[in-house]
């Protein structure tokens, strides 16, 4: 059973930031889990002709959703924390009770860590203390995660309830763009005519500096299914969206390969890695 398990905000993270290195694994036969913390009550509502119509039981539509990317990618076990999609910061939905960013924290790491310790994998997933971007859901999904992978092995703050044991996952890693990637899709972007010299400007020095990124993994085979899973999301990925207007030639380099900073490992690991269980196998 032990293997990888990816922690995501919201439907669609799950694709964008890790779609590759999820179709990779699975692929590979590895125990691959992905669970998303909240419903994405709260996201936007493309390809449909009657949006009004959809955005009463966008939470339901985006489940389903959901389910074509996990199968699109091989996954056959996903879970939903629980929690209504937050907003954005200061927004109204960001004040909900039901929200993740309102959550109560030692339920939420509980939530995860049960989780965890069911499922026992060797290599966990989260996002940087930013969230990549500032989202609530996404900062508490770092927050949460760092919590409940150390918690897992905690029995005296989260006792075992029956049947689990204590578990700590092996290698912890956050999933990020290297400031090199989005230079490169930058770059792509303005030729192809999809961004202004102003919003250029506007992007230089976002993305993890690529000297602190530790783990470069090649997703080049998988490109097509991270893709198809992308579009899997149809509500909330309009065609003309950034990542699927990526030209043949950049793709390999803006698609094809998947970042992360590793967090925390107990096995003796290398800084400069190309496979999430190295060390491991």
């Amino acid at each position: 059973m032990p293997g990888l398990l990816a922690f995501h905000a919201h439907p669609d993270d799950e694709a964008t930031s890790t779609g590759g290195v999820l179709a990779r694994y699975s692929e590979a036969g590895e125990h691959v889990v992905v669970v998303t913390a909240t419903d994405g009550c709260e996201g936007e509502v493309h390809n449909y002709d009657n949006p009004d119509e959809i955005r009463p039981r966008l939470a339901e539509v985006r489940s389903q959703e959901m389910a074509e990317s996990v199968a699109i990618l091989g996954i056959s076990q996903h879970h939903f924390l629980g929690y209504r999609d937050s907003g954005m910061m200061g927004s109204d939905p960001n004040e909900h009770p039901d929200c993740f960013w309102k959550a109560d924290f030692d339920e939420a790491t509980s939530r995860l860590l049960r989780l965890i310790r069911r499922h026992r994998p060797e290599v966990m997933t989260i996002y940087d203390p930013f969230g990549g971007y500032g989202h609530p859901d996404h900062i508490q999904v770092h927050r949460i995660g760092m919590a409940a992978y150390f918690g897992a092995e905690n029995t005296r703050r989260f006792p075992l309830a029956e049947g689990e044991e204590a578990w700590l996952p092996a290698k912890l890693y956050m999933s990020t763009w290297p400031r090199s990637r989005v230079q490169t899709m930058t770059l792509a972007r303005l030729e192809a005519g999809l961004m202004t010299e102003e919003e250029a400007k506007e992007s230089e020095g976002w993305g993890t500096p690529d000297e602190d990124i530790t783990t470069l993994v090649d997703v080049r085979p998988w490109i097509g299914k991270k893709v198809a899973a992308l579009r899997a999301h149809r509500t909330q990925i309009p065609e003309d969206w950034f990542m699927l207007q990526v030209p043949d030639k950049d793709a390999p380099a803006v698609l094809g390969v998947e970042a992360f900073q590793r967090v925390h490992s107990r096995v003796d690991a290398p800084f400069r890695e190309t496979d999430l269980f190295d060390s491991l196998r």
